[in-house]
């Protein structure tokens, strides 16, 4: 029996029998039926009995080199998104303007409706203004007199204040809306050029979207000291350069009186500090004699653009002669001084 088996194994067929061949770590070539488990995960080649290569078992991948697959994988996916998100938004962008003319007529009417409302802003903040130093002038008058000032009249001048601080913060984000809708539909025009094959153009009313103005006028400080030491240039710089005495200085807001004359120079300086408490946005801007549709443009004059366009470099490189020559003095914030022109 024991011969009977031996022979039926000698004389089994070759087709039942595998080969592999593999390479080990001197480079040495092996051929064998049976795979080393050492060897196994290295890479092999699987042989038919004539020597035939049936399959190529490549070597098993490293974690380095399994995470950048995935990596790969995740960055295709990526691109991927973004070509169908680009899709979509192109589709969008066709339905929505049927010309270069549309879309100028569109952004144009959303600055026009955030300029509105900055004014509507800043006409109030000059009623509050006027209404602060009422408040605090009788608040003065009492302390002269040796009497005390009542609860409620602490309270206005509070409440006061922080309505105004109110109403310059909205103007900061609304100038910074403006700024996002410029840089908007700056990349809209371009986009709908490349799809409607339009060749760009100079035209005065694209002039906008194509350059859309940085805000030298807001800079943004980050940190406690920082912040307190842009604001005392930011007040430096605004006393240098306004033609109006200062009628308030508090924390983080000071304002110089009124424009009297279309030439006077007031200035309004204010801080917002961001929900952090960390970093804050500090703003100048110019007054105006009077606030509505179209009467704010004509304030700004060569000289108040000049100050305003001064105020980022001034507050960065403590230049405090950017912008202009004038200098006042600075006015009490809470007995009011007479307003008189620089």
């Amino acid at each position: 029996m024991l011969l009977l088996g031996l022979l039926l194994v000698t004389t089994m067929p070759l087709e039942a029998q595998q080969f592999y061949r593999w390479v080990d770590d001197q480079g040495n070539i092996h051929y064998s039926d049976v795979m080393p488990p050492t060897e196994v995960d290295k890479g092999h080649t699987e042989l038919s009995p004539d020597g035939l290569r049936v399959r190529t078992i490549p070597p098993a991948k490293t974690p380095e080199e399994i995470q950048r697959e995935r990596e790969l994988e995740r960055l295709r996916a990526q691109q991927q998104r973004m070509l169908e998100q680009q899709r979509a938004d192109d589709r969008v962008l066709l339905n929505t303007f049927q010309s270069v003319d549309d879309l100028i007529m569109t952004r144009d009417g959303n600055l026009s409706d955030l300029d509105t409302m900055v004014s509507f802003k800043k006409g109030n903040i000059r009623r509050q203004q006027d209404w602060l130093t009422k408040l605090r002038a009788d608040a003065a008058d009492l302390e002269r007199k040796g009497r005390p000032v009542p609860d409620l009249l602490r309270e206005q001048i509070r409440s006061t204040e922080r309505a105004i601080e109110e109403s310059l913060a909205a103007i900061v984000e609304h100038e910074q809306q403006k700024q996002e809708i410029r840089r908007k539909f700056d990349r809209d025009l371009r986009r709908l050029r490349e799809l409607k094959n339009i060749p760009a153009t100079t035209a005065p009313r694209e002039a906008i979207a194509a350059r859309p103005p940085t805000l030298e006028n807001l800079v943004e400080c980050v940190g406690r000291s920082e912040c307190d030491r842009l604001w005392q240039r930011a007040l430096s710089y605004m006393k240098r350069h306004a033609t109006m005495p200062i009628e308030s200085v508090g924390n983080d807001v000071a304002m110089t009186a009124p424009p009297e004359g279309r030439l006077d120079i007031a200035l309004t300086v204010s801080r917002v500090w961001r929900a952090d408490g960390e970093t804050a946005l500090i703003f100048l801007d110019v007054q105006c004699r009077s606030y509505g549709a179209g009467r704010e443009e004509d304030c700004r004059t060569d000289a108040r653009l000049r100050v305003l366009q001064g105020f980022r470099s001034a507050l960065e490189n403590g230049d405090m002669s950017s912008g202009g020559t004038a200098s006042i003095g600075v006015r009490s914030a809470v007995a009011p001084a007479p307003v008189s022109g620089g």
